[in-house]
């Protein structure tokens, strides 16, 4: 079932999906090392690694509204190759640093060339029948997460401090990828459009500006839920959870790496086993389900706390990473599609870039957060509290359902859906 349905998407959607694999399979090259790589390569402070890596951040709050702007007057394709090829200058930049500044500026350009993603999530739901947007973005998803675990294996058998050049080698594959991936943008994408971005790329297409989004209250409540959703999940399982585990728990650091391993597993094969339900589900329904799936997730690793012994600890955590990939999949189904059925087609790239805005926020604000609960005796208070942040959108979600419109609440199409490969059906204005 899921091969049909991958071999039904439109030849575009599926390139896409394979171009971003190849460019996500670039970024996991170098996404475990650029602390190890400034600071033991470069023999700079673990202070300015760290800096780096929120001016990255910065960098993509600051790219995102570019993005979206240049993807509706210009077309997604155009935002996504200019991004693209500012990404491949910050890592080439970043080959070549030695010096604070340099990694400062090298993490400012790099950052705004990661803001361009959300003109991914535009060209997806573009180059696709809205019906179908669930399996699309939930297999982009799957596909990112594997790509970027590949990279990361062959980027650490690559690497090594006996040989420093080893560590700017990857920064130059993967510059090499970003600008191979805007060639085939250019070569594929930009000369076969489909009729729908081809409308919204017409010169006489209706000017917006980002105070459309002032005028969608559901979209501006989605947009919070959603942040702090991300603030206290993602955000937290890439900060505040290795803390927890490492400060907390009797876990090695080398069973923290088992346990991403694992979210990663399970992410795949969550894809595989929900591919039928994410297709019928409601795109609320499925943000309903994996705020309360975090909520789950977050209750059990509280649960560590209660038992000092090390194997039911790691078992509680092994199932919590296990949760947490599932609601993992039901989120990447539900939101972008949710996101792209509220967003009018002429602001279709400012919709996902504030939703990638609020990401950045949320990935931000929740490292922050984690540093002042988990520094001190208050870290059993905070899983309590994301736990219940989670508890709370998962209402707000719910109460959305009853207030938005049925075109954006509506089902995906049943088994059996027709592909559309010459014309996209675009959801109306919420």
């Amino acid at each position: 079932m899921l091969m049909k349905d991958i071999r039904d998407l439109p030849a575009a959607t599926r390139r896409l999906l394979v171009l971003n694999m190849v460019n996500n399979l670039g970024s996991g090259l170098i996404m475990p090392f650029l602390v190890v790589y400034v600071h033991e390569v470069n023999g700079l402070s673990v202070t300015v690694a760290t800096t780096a890596l929120a001016v990255v951040s910065a960098g993509a709050l600051a790219g995102a509204p570019m993005a979206g702007r240049l993807a509706d007057r210009r077309g997604a394709e155009v935002a996504a190759v200019a991004h693209l090829t500012v990404q491949a200058v910050g890592l080439m930049s970043y080959a070549a640093a030695s010096t604070p500044a340099q990694f400062m500026v090298s993490a400012a350009v790099f950052g705004i060339g990661i803001g361009g993603a959300a003109a991914w999530n535009t060209m997806l739901a573009r180059s696709a029948p809205s019906s179908v947007h669930p399996i699309v973005f939930s297999l982009n998803f799957t596909a990112v997460n594997v790509s970027i675990g590949l990279g990361g294996l062959v980027g650490a058998a690559t690497v090594s401090l006996a040989h420093p050049a080893s560590f700017r080698v990857l920064y130059v594959v993967d510059a090499v990828s970003c600008a191979l991936v805007a060639l085939a943008v250019v070569v594929n994408l930009v000369g076969k459009r489909s009729p729908a971005t081809e409308r919204a790329s017409e010169p006489a297409r209706k000017e917006v500006s980002y105070s459309i989004l002032l005028r969608h209250p559901a979209f501006l409540a989605v947009l919070a839920a959603g942040g702090a959703l991300f603030c206290v999940t993602y955000a937290q399982f890439e900060s505040g959870f290795p803390v927890y585990v490492i400060t907390h728990t009797r876990l090695t650091a080398a069973e923290l790496g088992v346990l991403f391993a694992a979210n990663t597993v399970c992410v795949v094969a969550a894809q595989l086993a929900l591919h039928r339900t994410l297709k019928r589900l409601a795109h609320t329904r499925s943000l309903v389900t994996a705020a309360s799936l975090w909520a789950i997730s977050w209750a059990l690793v509280s649960a560590t706390a209660l038992t000092g012994e090390h194997a039911p600890q790691f078992a509680l955590l092994l199932a919590a990473v296990a949760v947490f990939a599932v609601a993992e999949t039901f989120y990447a189904a539900g939101m972008p599609t949710l996101v792209n059925a509220l967003a009018p087609d002429e602001a279709r790239g400012r919709f996902n870039a504030a939703h990638s805005m609020s990401m950045s926020i949320g990935f931000m604000v929740g490292p922050l957060a984690a540093g002042v609960f988990l520094g001190g005796t208050g870290a059993g208070w905070f899983l309590v509290a994301m736990c219940l942040v989670c508890l709370c959108v998962a209402g707000v979600f719910a109460g959305a359902r009853l207030r938005l419109p049925d075109q954006v609440t509506r089902k995906s199409e049943p088994d059996g859906y027709a592909p559309v490969r010459t014309t996209t059906s675009q959801p109306e204005e919420a």
